[in-house]
C-alpha cells in the first residue's frame, strides 16, 4: 500500500513538474532553435552512446525533457570527461529512484514486524532523498572534473617544453605544436592531438583552436599557452625562452599545489592520532583512577 501511494505521488510530481516547466519562461537552448529552424533531430550528447541502462533512460528523458534547466548538466565538465550528457542524465533519474524507493522498502521491511511508520513519513521522505540523490551524479561529475583539469594542467607543463625544444631546434610552429602532441600517449596528449587534428582540417589556426578548447573547458593553462604562441604565430615573435620561463613557472605552481595538499593531509591526520593518544592514555589513568578512590 505504502509504495503504490508513493508510485502516485511520484507520477503526480513529474506530472505537476512538467507542467510548471511549460509555463515557466527560459532562454531557448540553441540546439533547440536550430533543430527547430532546420527540421533536425536536436542532438545532446556530446560523445558516443554506450548502450547503456542509464544511457537508454538518459535518451528517452532527453526526448521529453530536452534541455530543462532543472537538470542541472555541467556540459563543460561532460565535454572535458567525453561523458555522454544522455548518459549523466540516466545516472540522475537511477540515483533519483533509488533515493525515491528506498523509504518506501524500509517502511515496508517495518510493517513485517508491525512497526510501519505513517504513510506521509516515507512519501515525504522519498521525495526528499530523490532530489537530494539526483544531484550525486553532479557531485561525482565535479569530482572528476577537477582531477581532469588538474592532470591536465601537469601535464602541459611537458607539452610546452617539448614545444620549446622543437623550436629552438629549428622546427616549424605548426610542426612543433604537432610533433609535440605526439610525443604520449596519455588522454591529454590524445585531446592535444584531437583538438589540433580539427583545426588543421577547418583550416584554423591551431594556437586559436587550442585558446577556444582551453576557454570552453575551464583550463587556463591551455589558454596561457595558446595566448603565448599566438605571439610567435601571428607576429613572428621568438617565443622560446617565453615557454621555458611558463613551463617553469607552472612546474613550481604545481609544486607549490603539492606542498599545500600535504600540508592539508598532515593536518588532517593528526586528528586521529591525537584521538587515538587520548583514549590511550584514558586506558591507563581510568584504572589507576578507579583503583584510587
Amino acid at each position: 500500500m505504502v509504495t503504490l501511494i508513493v508510485a502516485c505521488g511520484m507520477v503526480a510530481g513529474a506530472g505537476l513538474a512538467l507542467l510548471i516547466r511549460e509555463y515557466v519562461p527560459r532562454q531557448p537552448h540553441p540546439g533547440d532553435a536550430i533543430a527547430r529552424l532546420t527540421g533536425a533531430a536536436p542532438t545532446y550528447t556530446v560523445a558516443a552512446t554506450d548502450g547503456s541502462v542509464a544511457d537508454r533512460l538518459g535518451r528517452r528523458m532527453a526526448a521529453v525533457a530536452g534541455t530543462w534547466t532543472a537538470l542541472r548538466i555541467p556540459h563543460n565538465d561532460l565535454e572535458l570527461l567525453r561523458i555522454p550528457v544522455t548518459r549523466f542524465i540516466g545516472e540522475k533519474i537511477i540515483f533519483a529512484f533509488i533515493g525515491l524507493a528506498t523509504p518506501a522498502a524500509a517502511a515496508a521491511s517495518m510493517s513485517v514486524f508491525g512497526t510501519a511508520p505513517p504513510v506521509a513519513i516515507p512519501s515525504v521522505a522519498g521525495l526528499v532523498l530523490a532530489v537530494v540523490a539526483s544531484y550525486v551524479p553532479n557531485y561525482n561529475v565535479a569530482e572528476q572534473a577537477r582531477t581532469a583539469r588538474a592532470e591536465f594542467d601537469r601535464t602541459m607543463t611537458s607539452y610546452v617544453d617539448l614545444v620549446a625544444m622543437d623550436l629552438a631546434a629549428g622546427v616549424g610552429l605548426h610542426q612543433a605544436m604537432h610533433d609535440a602532441a605526439h610525443v604520449a600517449d596519455s588522454w591529454v596528449f590524445h585531446r592535444l592531438r584531437h583538438e589540433l587534428a580539427r583545426a588543421e582540417l577547418n583550416d584554423r589556426q591551431p594556437w586559436d583552436a587550442l585558446r577556444a578548447v582551453g576557454e570552453d573547458l575551464r583550463l587556463p593553462s591551455l589558454t596561457k599557452t595558446a595566448t603565448v604562441v599566438a605571439l610567435a604565430g601571428n607576429k613572428g615573435a621568438s617565443i622560446v625562452d617565453v615557454l621555458r620561463d611558463r613551463a617553469t613557472g607552472m612546474r613550481d605552481e604545481q609544486l607549490n599545489l603539492d606542498k599545500a595538499r600535504a600540508g592539508a593531509r598532515t593536518e588532517r591526520a593528526t586528528v586521529p592520532v591525537s584521538m587515538t593518544t587520548i583514549v590511550f592514555l584514558t586506558i591507563l589513568i581510568v584504572p589507576m583512577i578507579t583503583q584510587t578512590v
